[in-house]
């Protein structure tokens, strides 16, 4: 019996310690370019342990490399996890539809967590200056990043990257 219930409790422990472990993988985009062929760009990413955010980077053709955070909105959480992740994209780049609104409209933050529930946003920083900011749509929200999805970023210098993972 006592044999039995070791082996339930390591069970246990390996399946909460596999449930909390932190992924790596890639996530792969183009980059048009105006009367050429769209260049590949390769994002790299690693997610904090639960999975529902983490360390994401690329490097541009240009040969700027940027790195940064992103956080997977979900049901929980909190205002403070999210707000960090739009520092850098003054003026607010409207021009990307709803992540102006309802962000800054009078719905506020629960508006903007239940529009965005199990959607990825990014705030990346360039070696050159550079910012460059992402939305993902996820196909498995349970499984983050690894579950694949599409979305775009876009950087400061108004460059559109077409993301697919």
């Amino acid at each position: 019996m006592a044999t039995v219930s070791r082996f339930l409790v390591l069970l246990f422990l390996l399946a909460s310690a596999l449930q909390g472990c932190a992924h790596k993988g890639q996530l792969y985009g183009q980059l048009p370019a105006s009367n050429q062929q769209a260049t590949p760009v390769t994002f790299d990413y690693r997610s904090d342990r639960g999975g529902t955010g983490g360390k994401i980077s690329t490097t541009l053709p240009s040969g700027e490399s940027f790195s940064g955070n992103y956080v997977q909105i979900t049901s929980t959480t909190q205002e403070q996890e999210v707000a960090p992740f739009f520092n850098g994209w003054s003026p607010y780049w409207n021009d990307w539809g709803p992540f102006g609104s309802p962000w800054m409209d009078a719905g506020g933050y629960p508006a903007f967590r239940t529009n965005y529930s199990d959607r990825v946003v990014a705030t990346l920083f360039g070696d050159r200056g550079d910012t460059m900011r992402c939305r993902f749509d996820l196909k498995k929200p349970i499984a983050g990043l690894r579950g694949g999805g599409t979305g775009e970023c876009q950087t400061s210098k108004q460059e559109r990257i077409d993301v697919q993972f």
